[in-house]
């Protein structure tokens, strides 16, 4: 499961990093046409469709084991 953690990290930092940039367009004049609740609903989906998957899944499998 290490794989599923260290894809997971990755999409949160992509995905921060990814709002900051498109912000930073936008604010340059680059996507004029944007906004900041359009950027941040995009990267929010992208972020939930690669982490937010697999931390579902990481949590639910945590809960779901037999203590011994």
């Amino acid at each position: 499961m290490p794989e599923a953690k260290i894809i997971s990290k990755i999409f949160k930092i992509v995905s921060a990093v990814g709002i900051a940039a498109c912000a930073i367009l936008k604010w340059v004049g680059v996507m004029p046409g944007a906004t900041i609740s359009e950027i941040c609903a995009v990267w929010s989906v992208i972020y939930g469709l690669g982490a937010g998957t697999i931390d579902i899944n990481l949590m639910l499998e945590k809960f779901s084991k037999n203590k011994e």
